[in-house]
């Protein structure tokens, strides 16, 4: 399953699926300014990380990192310039939210579209594939900073809502 299959407009939305991901888990509770920066740098960390594998094999994932690839090969930055740069367009995605609220009802509605793309586009093992990619991206963002959750530490109640939200969210009903 690779971009071929898919519109512009779907494709992008897919590509857009962690950024989305890591956004909704960012935004999940109440945090003080430095766990919210910890946070947002964990999700970059993570998604360097996740362009840089080579052990993907779900082809809708592997077909993903290589456009995101392509997408951060045409900027004329590299390290931590390039790392920088998408920090600040996460922050700037982030800054014109009117709220926490909106922006985890934002990614709600967002991930119900791409469920929608992937019912429609890929079989149900590709769309469960590409669901536990996304979860796990999430899931680690969550992790990164220590918060309040079970016996005061780990994944805050509100984060781990959040990862039940999107796992909901991003089933495809058969």
């Amino acid at each position: 399953m690779t971009q071929q299959y898919f519109t512009e407009s779907e494709w992008s939305m897919l590509m857009q699926a962690p950024w989305q991901a890591i956004a909704a888990l960012i935004l999940a509770d109440k945090t003080d300014p430095v766990s919210f920066l910890k946070e947002l740098r964990a999700g970059l960390e993570i998604m360097i990380a996740e362009q840089q594998r080579e052990d993907i094999t779900n082809d809708l994932v592997k077909s993903l990192v290589a456009s995101l690839n392509q997408a951060d090969a045409k900027r004329s930055l590299a390290g931590e310039a390039l790392v920088s740069q998408k920090q600040n367009e996460l922050l700037s995605y982030l800054q014109n939210l009117n709220s926490a609220s909106q922006g985890r009802q934002q990614a709600l509605a967002y991930f119900e579209e791409v469920a929608k793309i992937l019912a429609a586009k890929v079989t149900p093992m590709q769309a469960s594939e590409f669901k536990s990619w996304i979860l796990s991206i999430a899931r680690r963002v969550a992790e990164a900073v220590r918060e309040r959750g079970f016996l005061g530490v780990g994944i805050s109640n509100e984060e781990m809502s959040m990862l039940r939200k999107l796992e909901e969210t991003l089933t495809i009903k058969v």
